[in-house]
C-alpha cells in the first residue's frame, strides 16, 4: 500500500485486506523501490511511523486484553471456567448452586467486559489469558 493516510483504521483496513506492506507516499522515491524489492523477496515493508503505530497497536491490545480478563468478578471467572470444560448453563447452575438466570446473567457481563459476541470467543479468551 502506498499512500499519504497514515491513520490506525486506514492501515488495519489495509493490512487485514491483505497488503503486504504500508509506505507513506513522503517516502523517499530510492526507498520506495528498495521495499518493491523487499516485497519481491518476500518482505513487509513500512514506514517508520506506520511501523510504531501498528507495534503500539498490539502492544495495547496484550495489555487491553489482560485487563479485561482482570475485570471478570471471581464468579464471573467460575462460570467461564465451567463453560471451558464444556458445562451447559444448567450444569453450571447446578454446580455453583445459582439459576439458569443468572448464569446467563454472568454471561452477559463476560462478553460485555471481555468485548466478545459469543460463548466460543469468549472461552478462546479465557484459555488464552
Amino acid at each position: 500500500m502506498l499512500t499519504v493516510y497514515e491513520d490506525t483504521e486506514n492501515i488495519w483496513n489495509s493490512l487485514t485486506a491483505g497488503a503486504c506492506g504500508y509506505l507513506l507516499k513522503r517516502t523517499e522515491p530510492a526507498n520506495i523501490i528498495e521495499a518493491l524489492k523487499d516485497t519481491k523477496n518476500g518482505g513487509s515493508p513500512m514506514s517508520s511511523q506506520v511501523a510504531r503505530k501498528v507495534v503500539n497497536y498490539f502492544s495495547n491490545g496484550i495489555e487491553k486484553k489482560n485487563a479485561s480478563l482482570e475485570s471478570l468478578s471471581n464468579r464471573e471467572k467460575d462460570v467461564l471456567a465451567y463453560l471451558s470444560k464444556g458445562y451447559r448453563y444448567q450444569e453450571i447452575a447446578d454446580t455453583m448452586i445459582i439459576s439458569v438466570d443468572t448464569v446467563r446473567s454472568h454471561l452477559r457481563h463476560i462478553y460485555e467486559k471481555l468485548q466478545v459476541r459469543s460463548r466460543t470467543e469468549a472461552v478462546i479468551k479465557y484459555l488464552n489469558r
